[in-house]
């Protein structure tokens, strides 16, 4: 059994110009490395190259067009960054089912390799703590736990730091419930990749 506190994570968010992971591709990485609660190293935030058209109604989500992505690195550049990041990491993020789905989907595409096809959801945590909560957006959560957060449109880098500070909130809450090792946590957060 190990401690929560003595465990790496990966809080992480990602943006996308769609929802499938098939036809649609990364535009933004955002990431917050934690040894248990405390920070274990800068944060991660990369913009990416879109190699397929960005959607409509992704633009309402995240405000990123063509244009502003033109110069960002391409996949075969950011992604590679961010999979080294994640070693020997345990992931946590919002709902990341999906952003699992576009992992998987982008290392087949450009040759990397993940390990993992399960992260933890922050959503199933909170819901933990918090069993009266009808919806778990991020919006919703902080609401909830008055954790100040202002924007217009989603920013990966942001919706990770969001969902650290969430951590941060709900985790004495967590304790006091008796959850303290990392095997309690993910026994109730754990949430597989979305399978197409």
């Amino acid at each position: 059994m190990k401690e929560i506190q003595k465990t790496r994570l990966l809080v992480f968010d990602l943006e996308m110009t769609g929802l499938s992971p098939d036809t649609d591709s990364i535009i933004e990485i955002g990431a917050v490395p934690l040894l248990g609660l405390a920070n274990d190293g800068d944060y991660f935030f990369t913009p990416v190259q879109p190699y397929t058209k960005i959607h409509a109604y992704g633009k309402k989500i995240h405000g990123l067009d063509g244009d502003k992505l033109a110069k960002a690195p391409p996949a075969e550049i950011a992604l590679p960054q961010f999979f080294k990041l994640m070693r020997g990491r345990i992931l946590i993020g919002q709902n990341p089912s999906l952003d699992l789905a576009f992992l998987w989907k982008a290392a087949k595409t450009i040759g990397g390799n993940i390990d993992c096809d399960w992260a933890i959801d922050i959503s199933k945590l909170f819901a933990e703590i918090h069993p009266d909560q009808k919806h778990f957006s991020l919006d919703s959560m902080t609401k909830k736990l008055h954790i100040e957060s202002r924007r217009d449109f989603h920013n990966a880098l942001e919706d990770a730091i969001i969902v650290a500070k969430i951590m941060g909130k709900i985790f004495p809450q967590l304790q006091k419930s008796g959850i303290y090792t990392i095997e309690q946590l993910v026994s109730i957060g754990k949430t597989r990749m979305k399978r197409f």
